[in-house]
């Protein structure tokens, strides 16, 4: 059996996967909840999760605490909440170095449609190559430039038409250049998400985009998600921001590995 193969079946145990992404700090510094990076992945082991995403720094910081988790690791990253170039985002961290760490796959973000798309696409070809020599299977994190504004939790009236069309583009291009899963955004409805699942030919994850949903809402979010076709979930800032996140690592796990409602697991707030 291939590396890539026997990678992704530790994300995707059971053929679906939740994930919980943790390389914010590489953007926004320390934020509530992931203060502390071990406290975090051990929280998330104690849960039914499949992994966690991180950058390779971390990875070995929070080794000893990972428990059965899977690890996706970050390797682009040359942007900060302070800068001026959002969009200009390099790859730091090589993919030997990711496969030396213990990495079960690797992610990278490419805006699609942005100035320097060029650049952004070479990255992820070039990338996608050294993976597959080396058995590491790639994560493409395509954000189309209709949804980096609400990606980053900036107001910006779009509607979902153009959302969808956007995001199955930048679906397929990932995919195209050599990504084995998509991470992008969710576009607003099962309808228009099911689009964007068919056009990927890849496994689809959703990503979780700014905090601000209720936890229920967060629920009926992913029930959507799942019901159009998505592989799983990466959710970040609206699971460990909370309290009781791992109560709602429990109830996200159920809806995508057990098909349950988010009724079946509605969560007192």
């Amino acid at each position: 059996m291939k590396g890539k193969q026997i990678r992704l079946r530790r994300l995707f145990p059971k053929g679906k996967t939740l994930i919980v992404p943790m390389d914010h700090p590489v953007y926004y510094g320390a934020l509530p909840g992931i203060e502390d990076p071990r406290a975090l992945v051990r929280d998330v082991a104690a849960t039914p999760a499949d992994g966690v995403l991180l950058t390779l720094a971390t990875l070995e910081r929070v080794a000893d605490d990972l428990g059965g988790l899977g690890t996706i690791a970050r390797l682009d990253g040359t942007h900060t909440r302070l800068g001026s170039h959002l969009i200009e985002i390099d790859r730091v961290s090589s993919v030997e170095y990711a496969v030396a760490c213990g990495a079960d796959a690797a992610v990278l973000n490419i805006y699609v449609g942005a100035d320097n798309e060029r650049d952004l696409l070479r990255k992820l070809g070039e990338t996608a190559e050294a993976c597959d020599r080396w058995g590491l299977p790639l994560v493409g994190e395509m954000i189309p430039m209709a949804a980096l504004a609400k990606h980053y939790g900036k107001k910006e009236e779009v509607s979902e038409a153009v959302l969808a069309d956007q995001i199955a583009l930048a679906s397929r291009v990932g995919a195209e250049l050599g990504a084995d899963v998509i991470k992008t955004n969710y576009t607003g409805s099962v309808d228009s998400f099911r689009k964007v699942v068919e056009a990927a030919s890849v496994p689809v994850v959703v990503a979780g985009g700014p905090a601000g949903k209720t936890v229920n809402d967060l629920l009926r979010t992913v029930e959507a998600c799942m019901e159009a076709g998505a592989a799983g979930i990466c959710m970040g800032r609206n699971v460990w921001g909370r309290p009781n996140r791992r109560e709602v690592l429990g109830a996200l796990s159920r809806i995508v590995h057990g098909k349950a409602s988010a009724e079946d697991v509605r969560i007192d707030e």
